[in-house]
């Protein structure tokens, strides 16, 4: 099957339907953006280098399936084979015998396709290699060409004479002598840019374009996604011209451009292998204004000038071409590398550079090989971990879309002994086992030789071992790509500017990019450096750090921004506005997320039980956790970097449609563990359509079985999760595991009301919650921990004492392993109708705020003290407030009284010690310094000595002898913990502050913390109303609403001392500790409520500003 007239049967059907494969079923896993190659993190692979599956000592495409998990795991998108068609391997498979079959110890052409279906259920799309230039000098073509008048004879290029094109150089001096070779048999000499087994085909004859155009059409019509073009600027002859780049190539790439766009439209690529000067590779992109030429070409200038920069220890190198490489086409990209298959080519260097290069980074002669270096990239840098991080880091944010060599992420080396450029090509190692875990065959069978001696030797340089050590180059690879392709825009699309600082050892450009601004920065030096960043563009602004999400000290309005570098060292920060950037968290809009496949054996039991685990789907779903989980409300931990997650246990809720309980362990680099809830369940078809489009944050992954394409989803996004599991608790349920037992069941003495459908309801910070038919309303804990519920215990005997104005437990979901049970959920009596008592004090303020604008504020209109009367025309014209405040001064009292009279081991008061009130006078010492530090690290000083002097006056509370009692109190009160319904009030979430350990949410406490709490509540809701009330009307005098705030707190507060009375056991005996006490909690929150809004809405700061200046003042 040597040619296209001659292809029958299957392949014949190939070549000429475009659609063999089914593009709609490919682009729902990779998606159809056309410009998807401007956001590629492209691997290369040698098929036979990386993994053999049948052991007999070549790696094959069954077995590049296999490590498709590995691949994906590490982040990369796209996947660039080289040449895998028949060939006798002469020059690597770059010397193609039959471009239409696979060399057979690759396998069959079913296995490439099954591993072409992979790739892309995976997400990934394939690029593959095609030499139009050359083919080997077995290929049927030029054996029929050898004869002469035969009609292959014009395929290729003949002569009689060795004089034609003397212009042309020779590519590989060290090896070929002339770009013409003796044929006997053709009785002429036939022409060759590279080896002289190697003849050039004649493209000057139109057959062989075409016949060309419909071997692409071929590997194009299975689902390939691009075609890199090796050696595509020789492709014409024309005496008198150096015989590289000439306008007959480029026409010749347009024309295959176009038949590839009219044959399957927009999305399938060409990547030029030009390696030449900048003026000579651009014209491949085609018309600047809009391309019609490759979409991508290798940047081969820009690669050696990188080493030369690190090793000048100047940033010149690097600047000068990318300012000769920035002008491309609107549709264009450059391919970024560090290394590749062949040696770091020093052609596109001058005279000059190539011996600094040589004498740098290649002393012995043994790695040098014609105009070029071979070696990887770990042993090119000496195995220095700084600079093989900084080079990566650098080629994975400079402009373009950047290469990575396979076996550089674990920082394989090479091996100089075998014969050409074999030393960098040789067998993946993928563990310390016999021959490096790369195949079972015996060590003389392998095609190569792993690195077996050495530092670099498998033993010491493995993916088994990578993967487990938390520092290894592989972890850090992993999370650099991470970061990337979670701002795959910016760093692919966006424009990049080069800053001009002063000290040239340092490197720092932005990429910008439809809002986003990341800012890089990078010391080529050996040691460390200072310098200053003109970043005047960018004055305010906060530059996050992208690794560990710390956020810098602002950029100043000078826009000079000084910073120091350790040696080798880099960062990569987003630039954040300090005023105007929204709460990541409160976010509804989302970037649209990639999802990872996971391939299952059967159901999703073989993924999620213990003893019905196949394959490594779980493994995968614990590999893709982390991106999940980061973008979930209730996940506490975002700016913390996930070293690995566990999925520890499950158990089945429901078998049609299956749904099942599942505990995820997180582990995080530098320590620290936490456990999570996560109920999961599937979706197939519009179904899954329509769960991702209303819940974009709950969909996890991509399902492929036995049963179809599934969506794997968080339960709680469904409707019928909830109505399972409130049958389950109806029937007391019971689940058992192999870590424990797991239950849901109604509280003691309880009969659950029969409903018939489930809402979910909007999502809370730190948990997931339902209500039942608008009778019961259902909640599930995300975050668990060792540690008796808090809540559970509060309504329990809440429930138990007959408290009216919380809503019953009804019933619970639990896990017990040991002591204590973990609460995964609880069911309480639903308030219908009901509104959040903040949402109705907004609302109330602004009317009110209408109402006072045009009128007159009274003398004397603050009250002194607050149990002083309400003046008249306060009531008449704030009276809902105040009604509002007052009630909730009543309930809170009740609430407390309640508690108080508790007699269980976990809820009896205890006497407050002097101890209690040292340690929290300490603490907020200690917080109050912390609150200044991060206040002016932002660029907002407040006043030391202000704050001292309140300091002193919280002194005096440890010099008190405390005769109350704390108590359990809601710990978390504010108004957003008020349901309002029918003119009465409802307290809800006794869980607590959801930051703090359960642990410490348990503790007994003062009441007036959570009297403090409500009155820093009504402060907020006053302020905010106004400040809404300033954008609509423009009035900003602010008189109107700070008397209302004063009074409702007087209202709140007189309502609440009166109904606890002055016998109170919870309350200090004297009034003026009793109000210290008060002004104590007060500070504590007003500082955490500072340190709260710098941290996640700084637009907001000025809220707790106003409440700390008012308390110290």
């Amino acid at each position: 099957m040597d040619t296209p007239e001659q292809v029958t049967g299957t392949q014949a059907a190939q070549v000429t339907d475009p659609q063999a494969t089914n593009p709609q079923a490919v682009s729902s896993q990779i998606g159809n953006d056309p410009l998807w190659y401007k956001d590629a993190l492209i691997y290369q692979i040698h098929v036979r280098s990386f993994f053999d599956a049948n052991n007999d000592g070549y790696g094959d495409f069954n077995g590049l399936r296999e490590k498709l998990p590995y691949l994906e795991a590490l982040g990369v998108n796209t996947l660039w084979l080289l040449p895998f068609y028949e060939s006798p391997l002469r020059d690597d498979g770059y010397d193609i015998a039959d471009y239409w079959t696979i060399l057979p110890v690759h396998g069959a052409l079913d296995d490439f396709k099954a591993f072409l279906d992979e790739a892309h259920a995976r997400g990934m799309r394939v690029i593959t290699e095609m030499v139009l230039n050359h083919t080997s000098d077995r290929h049927a073509w030029f054996q029929e060409s050898r004869e002469p008048g035969s009609e292959k004879r014009d395929w290729y290029v003949w002569s009689d004479t060795a004089d034609k094109y003397r212009d042309v150089r020779i590519i590989f001096t060290d090896t070929e002598h002339s770009n013409w070779t003796w044929d006997p048999v053709a009785g002429a000499y036939y022409w060759h840019r590279f080896f002289s087994h190697q003849p050039d085909l004649n493209w000057d004859n139109p057959e062989v374009e075409a016949a060309l155009h419909e071997v692409l059409f071929y590997w194009l019509d299975m689902g390939v996604d691009g075609l890199r073009l090796d050696a595509v600027p020789y492709l014409y002859e024309r005496e008198g011209t150096s015989g590289e780049n000439l306008p007959e190539t480029l026409d010749a790439i347009k024309r295959l451009r176009k038949a590839i766009e009219d044959r399957y439209g927009p999305g399938r690529i060409l990547l030029a292998e030009a390696n030449q000067w900048p003026e000579d590779t651009l014209p491949y992109f085609g018309d600047p204004k809009g391309g019609d030429g490759v979409q991508m070409a290798f940047n081969f200038p820009l690669m050696p000038r990188m080493y030369l920069a690190l090793r000048r220890e100047n940033r010149q190198p690097i600047v000068e071409m990318l300012r000769l490489t920035e002008d491309i086409p609107e549709d264009a990209q450059w391919a970024l590398f560090l290394r590749n298959h062949d040696e770091l080519t020093l052609e596109m260097v001058t005279d000059e550079e190539r011996d600094f290069m040589y004498n740098e980074y290649a002393v012995d002669r043994q790695f040098r090989l014609n105009l070029g270096i071979r070696r990887r990239l770990a042993p090119l840098l000496g195995g220095e971990r700084r600079r093989i991080e900084l080079m990566n880091a650098l080629v994975l944010s400079l402009k373009g879309s950047p290469v990575v060599y396979y076996g550089d992420e674990i920082g394989m080396g090479d091996n100089t002994f075998l014969g050409d450029r074999n030393g960098v090509r040789t067998p993946m190692q993928w563990s310390p086992d016999r021959n490096g875990g790369f195949s079972r065959a015996p060590h003389h069978q392998l095609f190569l030789p792993p690195v077996n001696e050495g530092p670099y030797s498998y033993q010491f340089v493995n993916v088994e071992d990578a993967q487990r050590g938390a520092h290894s180059l592989y972890g850090f690879m992993q999370r650099i790509i991470r970061l990337r392709n979670q701002h795959a825009k910016t760093f692919g699309r966006g424009n990049l500017t080069v800053l001009h600082v002063e000290n040239e050892r340092v490197l720092a450009f932005t990429r910008e990019y439809e809002g986003e601004t990341l800012l890089i920065v990078a010391n080529l030096s050996r040691f460390a450096q200072a310098a200053t960043l003109p970043l005047h563009a960018y004055a305010g602004a906060v530059p996050t750090e992208l690794f560990s999400q710390a956020p810098f000290p602002p950029i100043p309005e000078s826009g000079d921004y000084p910073i120091m570098l350790s040696p080798h060292n880099f960062y990569w920060f987003v630039l954040r506005d300090a005023v105007s950037e929204p709460e990541a968290e409160e976010a509804d809009a989302l970037p649209e997320r990639k999802l990872p496949t996971i391939k299952l054996t059967g159901g999703l039991e073989t993924m999620l039980v213990d003893t019905m685990v196949q394959g490594d789907a779980r493994a995968q779903l614990e590999r893709a956790l982390p991106e999940y989980l980061k973008i979930q409300r209730w996940f506490g931990s975002k700016t913390r970097t996930v070293r690995q997650t566990r999925l520890v246990d499950a158990v089945r809720l429901q078998a049609e449609p299956q749904s099942y309980l599942a505990l995820v362990r997180v582990e995080f680099e530098g320590g620290g563990v936490e456990r999570y809830f996560l109920p999961l369940a599937y979706k197939r078809g519009d179904a899954a359509t329509e769960l991702r489009t209303a819940y974009p944050r709950a969909a996890v992954a991509w399902l492929g079985g036995p049963s179809g394409r599934l969506l794997l989803h968080d339960a709680t996004a469904d409707p019928d999760f909830w109505l399972s599991l409130y049958r389950a608790a109806e029937r007391n349920w019971r689940g058992r595991s192999l870590q424990g037992l797991y239950s849901a069941a109604p509280t003691p003495g309880t009969r659950l009301p029969a409903v018939s459908e489930a809402e979910v309801m909007g999502v809370e910070q730190s948990n997931s919650s339902a209500s039942f038919g608008g009778l019961v309303f259902g909640k599930l804990y995300r975050k668990l921990e060792d540690a008796s519920n808090p809540e559970v215990e509060m309504l329990s005997y809440l429930t138990q004492a007959g408290f009216p104005f919380v809503p019953p437990l009804q019933g619970s979901l639990s896990f017990r392993r040991g002591e204590p049970a973990l609460t995964l959920g609880i069911l309480q009596s639903f308030i219908p109708g009901g509104s959040d008592a903040w949402t109705y004090a907004l609302e109330e303020t602004g009317r009110y705020l209408g109402r006072t604008a045009e009128a007159a504020v009274p003398e004397d209109a603050l009250p002194e003290h607050f149990n002083d009367p309400l003046p008249a025309w306060l009531e008449e014209s704030a009276s809902e407030n105040l009604q509002l405040a007052g009630l909730l001064g009543v309930r809170t009292a009740e609430l407390h009284t309640v508690l108080a009279q508790a007699d269980t081991p976990a809820l009896r008061p205890e006497p407050t010690t002097s101890e209690d009130l040292e340690g929290f006078v300490e603490r907020v010492r200690r917080e109050a310094e912390t609150t200044l530090e991060q206040l002016e690290a932002q660029g907002h000083p407040f006043d030391r000595s202000t704050l001292e002097h309140g300091l002193e006056r919280l002194e005096r509370l440890a010099e008190t002898s405390p005769d109350w009692q704390k108590i359990r109190v809601h710990g978390d009160y504010h108004l957003g913990q008020i349901i309002r319904a029918e003119g009465e009030l409802y307290i809800l979430d006794f869980e607590g502050e959801p930051a703090r350990p359960l642990s410490e949410r348990r503790e007994r406490d003062g009441a007036l913390r959570d009297v403090a709490g409500m009155l820093r509540s009504l402060e907020y809701a006053g302020l905010v109303a106004w400040q809404q009330y300033v954008q609509e009307s423009g009035n900003d005098d602010e008189t109107w609403a700070d008397l209302l705030i004063r009074w409702s707190e007087a209202a709140f507060l007189e309502a609440y001392l009166s109904t606890v009375g002055d016998a109170a056991s919870f309350l200090p005996g004297d009034a003026e500790t009793r109000d210290l006490v008060i002004w104590a909690y007060q500070l504590d929150k007003v500082l955490y409520e500072v340190r709260y809004e710098l941290g996640s809405r700084p637009d907001w700061v000025w809220l707790p500003l106003r409440g700390l200046e008012r308390l110290l003042s």
